[in-house]
C-alpha cells in the first residue's frame, strides 16, 4: 500500500481540532519554545487563544486553523484577523498562526502586515511539512499523522538522537570543567593571597580562544573537530543530512558485499563505545603532541601511523572515515614536520590495505613506511 505524503495528510486534515492543537503544541516544543500550554483542546472557552507559550521569556499566543478541505485566502485572512485579537486580550507580545494550507510568499506578507508591529510567526503547510519530514520531527509525524518511518528515515532519526545526546554530554563535560577551573582559582586567591597570585590568568576575565583559533588544530583534537571535518569532506556526497558530521548510531562491518557479519574482515566497535574510544585516542595524541613537535621524523611518523590506524579502527562515521583520517594525517604532518601527505599514500590501494591489515595485527611498521614514503 502506498504511503500518503506528509503534505497530503496535512492538507486533507481528518483528525479534528483537538489533534490539530496538540500537533501545534508538539511543533512549538520542537522549535525550542518554552512553557507551551494548550488552553482548551477538549472544548470550552479558551479566551481567544489555542496555545500559550514563551519565546525569550515573553508571552506569546498561538492559534491553529486546520480545515479539512481547501479554503479561500479570504477565509484564511478572516480567521487570522479574528485569532489575532487574542494578542491584545491576553496582553501577549507575539502571535503564532498554524495553517494546513499552502500560502504564497505574498500572501504571508499580507497576513504579517495585518499583525504589524507585533512579532508574528506563520506556520503554513510547507513549513510544517518541513519540520515533520526532518529527523527530529519523525516521532511527531508518526503520532499525529500516522505516517511511519521508512528504513532510511529510521537511520537518520537514531543518528540524530545519538548526536544530540553526545553533544549534550560533551557540552555538560566542558561546562563542568570550566566551573571546576574557576572554583580552583577562587580557592587559590582566597586561601593564599601571595603577591604574584593576582597575576594568574583567569577565565572569568579573559575571552576563551579555543581550539578553533589555534594554528595547530590537531594539537587540540576533539570529537567536535572531527565531526566538523566530516561535514566538510562529505559536502557533495549523497549522505542524509542527519548523518553528516554525526557519529554513527548503528553497528557496521567491513568486508566484501554480501558477506555475513560473522564472516567479515573487520567489525568496528559498538556505537556505545565510540565516544570513549575517540576521547582515549585524542587524549593520547594531545598529551604527546608537545614531545612530537620538533621531534625526529621517525618518531613523528610512528605516531602518525598509530593515529591514522586507531581512528580508522574506531570507524566513528557511517561513511567518509578514510577521508577524515587522511585529512587528520595530512594536517598533523604539516604541523609537526612541515610536510604534507601526497597521493602516494593510497595510490596503490592493495599496498595501503595490506599496511592497515598488518596494523590490525599489531605491526605498524608497513603503515609507517608508507607514510614516510608519501611525505612531500
Amino acid at each position: 500500500m502506498m504511503r500518503l505524503s506528509t503534505e497530503v495528510v496535512l492538507r486533507d486534515w481528518r483528525f479534528g481540532q483537538v489533534q490539530s492543537e496538540r500537533l501545534c503544541a508538539a511543533l512549538l516544543h520542537l522549535e525550542g519554545y518554552e512553557a507551551v500550554d494548550p488552553q482548551s483542546p477538549l472544548g470550552g472557552r479558551d479566551g481567544k487563544k489555542d496555545l500559550r507559550f514563551r519565546k525569550s521569556g515573553a508571552l506569546w499566543i498561538g492559534a491553529a486553523y486546520f480545515p479539512p478541505t481547501a479554503v479561500s485566502f479570504a477565509r484564511i485572512r478572516a480567521k487570522f484577523s479574528s485569532d489575532f485579537k487574542g494578542v491584545k486580550k491576553n496582553s501577549a507580545s507575539g502571535f503564532a498562526f498554524f495553517l494546513n494550507q499552502a500560502l504564497t510568499p505574498s500572501q504571508r506578507d499580507r497576513l504579517l502586515a495585518l499583525s504589524a508591529p507585533v512579532s508574528t510567526e506563520i506556520y503554513h503547510l510547507e513549513r510544517i511539512r518541513g519540520l515533520l519530514d526532518a529527523p527530529k520531527g519523525y516521532g511527531i509525524r508518526l503520532e499525529f499523522l500516522r505516517i511511519p518511518m521508512h528504513e532510511e528515515e529510521q537511520l537518520a532519526f537514531w543518528s540524530t538522537m545519538n548526536y544530540d545526546m553526545v553533544r549534550k554530554l560533551l557540552d555538560n563535560e566542558a561546562h563542568l570543567k570550566r566551573v571546576e577551573n574557576k572554583v580552583d582559582l577562587v580557592l587559590k586567591r582566597t586561601n593564599a593571597l601571595f603577591a604574584d597570585l593576582q597575576m594568574l590568568p583567569s577565565s572569568l576575565l579573559e575571552q576563551p580562544t579555543g581550539a578553533w583559533a589555534a594554528e595547530t588544530p590537531t594539537e587540540h583534537l576533539s570529537i567536535a573537530i572531527v565531526c566538523w571535518i566530516h561535514r566538510i569532506v562529505t559536502e557533495n556526497d549523497k549522505l542524509p543530512e542527519a548523518v553528516r558530521g554525526r557519529l554513527r548510531a548503528i553497528n557496521v562491518w567491513i568486508g566484501p558485499a554480501g558477506k555475513a557479519p560473522e564472516n567479515v574482515s573487520f567489525s568496528p566497535p559498538e556505537p556505545s563505545e565510540i565516544v570513549q574510544m575517540m576521547n582515549d585516542l585524542f587524549n593520547w595524541w594531545t598529551s604527546g603532541y608537545g614531545q612530537l613537535r620538533g621531534g625526529h621524523k621517525e618518531a613523528v611518523s610512528a605516531a602518525l601511523a598509530e593515529l591514522h590506524h586507531r581512528f580508522l579502527s574506531i570507524h566513528p562515521f557511517l561513511d567518509g572515515n578514510g577521508r577524515v583520517a587522511r585529512v587528520l594525517l595530512d594536517q598533523a604532518a604539516r604541523e609537526l614536520l612541515n610536510m604534507r601527505i601526497g597521493t602516494e599514500l593510497i595510490a596503490d590501494t592493495k599496498i595501503y590495505y595490506e599496511a592497515l591489515a598488518a596494523a590490525d595485527q599489531g605491526d605498524l611498521g608497513p603503515l609507517q613506511k608508507l607514510i614516510l614514503a608519501s611525505l612531500l
